[in-house]
């Protein structure tokens, strides 16, 4: 007793449980606001479908619910497409939108499962992504089309990334702009958002190589393929993204083999075609892509004309110079290059011989 007053002593115990009560409370909090966060986002999903069907930006001077949305809510128009999207899809998709009325699937798994649920396969979607965080949605989403189950095998082909580039100033958008009007014209004017990154890609990992000597193998990335299941995977960068059987039959044809992951074996690398091999096809073939008015000089690939899966060999008639856009054409059917180098024949309406 000091002073007419009472000090009051808590054991540490005591004073860790009230805090863990605290914490706890504060994270049932978070989790509620999250919870009338999502159903608020549903509800205005479902207020927009109700907006497009009555044509209420009209009244309001606007040509269409997406330049509404991103004048009158401050979205992006990608972000407007996407809530617009999702909205149809929930009209023929009652389950995955009660979920999402109800504050239990968050908007950012539904738009992903919008992306490839349909009616017949919405329970199996539901019973699958029950428990699991958005992340992990994602990744059960990636690389499934249309229709596709849970269960079914992913396609690499269908696996898309987003990229979002900040900070840049004013020169370098500028430049930015003008390395993709370069890239469309070296593909006769069409460049994509996947063919102008793999061109600054390229052009940043691979060095200069002088004119006067071959290039090594041109593939030094990481490649794993399952014993099992025979899928192969690209490694690089703290990822592994599964790679389909025309790139990785690609791939097999200029790489370097640095032997089995599963053994203690020492294994020298070894490039795939011999360098004395490569040394003549190189001269041969004058260190340029052969396909007829390709000027490419770099970024160049030792194909085999009979691939190495179906028995081809690392004879000089059975390889030759192409660059990395038509050796990826060929390899995905686009064009075909029969006959013996330096003799050979092209095509360019030909169908994937696994088609």
């Amino acid at each position: 007793m000091l002073g007419g007053g009472s000090v009051e002593i808590f054991s540490d115990a005591l004073v860790g449980e009230v805090r863990e009560r605290d914490w706890m409370e504060l994270h049932r909090e978070i989790k509620s606001v999250w919870k009338q966060r999502t159903a608020l986002e549903a509800r205005e999903v479902t207020l927009l479908m109700d907006a497009e069907e009555t044509r209420l930006f009209r009244r309001l001077g606007y040509a269409t619910i997406y330049a509404y949305i991103v004048a009158e809510l401050g979205y992006s128009h990608h972000v407007a497409t996407e809530r617009m999207r999702v909205g149809h899809e929930l009209v023929a998709l009652p389950g995955i939108a009660e979920e999402f009325h109800a504050g239990e699937l968050p908007w950012s798994s539904v738009r992903e499962l919008t992306r490839v649920v349909t009616p017949s396969t919405e329970s199996a979607w539901l019973d699958a992504v029950e428990g699991k965080r958005a992340d992990e949605v994602q990744r059960m989403v990636r690389g499934k089309g249309k229709g596709d189950l849970p269960s079914d095998r992913v396609d690499p082909s269908k696996i898309r990334n987003r990229i979002v580039l900040d900070d840049i100033t004013e020169e370098g958008l500028m430049m930015w702009k003008q390395a993709r009007l370069a890239v469309a014209r070296l593909l006769d004017g069409a460049c994509t958002n996947d063919s102008l990154v793999r061109a600054l890609a390229s052009a940043t990992l691979e060095p200069l190589v002088p004119s006067d000597r071959p290039s090594g193998p041109r593939f030094m990335q990481a490649v794993t393929t399952c014993r099992s299941c025979k899928q192969s995977e690209l490694v690089g960068a703290g990822m592994s993204v599964p790679i389909g059987t025309a790139e990785a039959e690609r791939i097999a044809c200029d790489c370097v083999g640095i032997g089995d992951l599963e053994t203690n074996e020492l294994t020298k690398p070894a490039g795939s075609i011999p360098a004395a091999i490569r040394r003549k096809v190189w001269i041969r073939d004058k260190g340029r892509c052969v396909v007829p008015g390709c000027m490419s000089c770099r970024f160049l690939e030792a194909h085999h004309l009979e691939w190495l899966s179906m028995g081809g060999t690392h004879s000089m008639e059975n390889i030759a110079l192409l660059c990395d856009a038509h050796h990826k054409q060929l390899h995905e059917g686009i064009i075909s290059i029969t006959g013996k180098a330096p003799n050979l024949m092209f095509d360019s309406r030909a169908k994937p011989s696994w088609d």
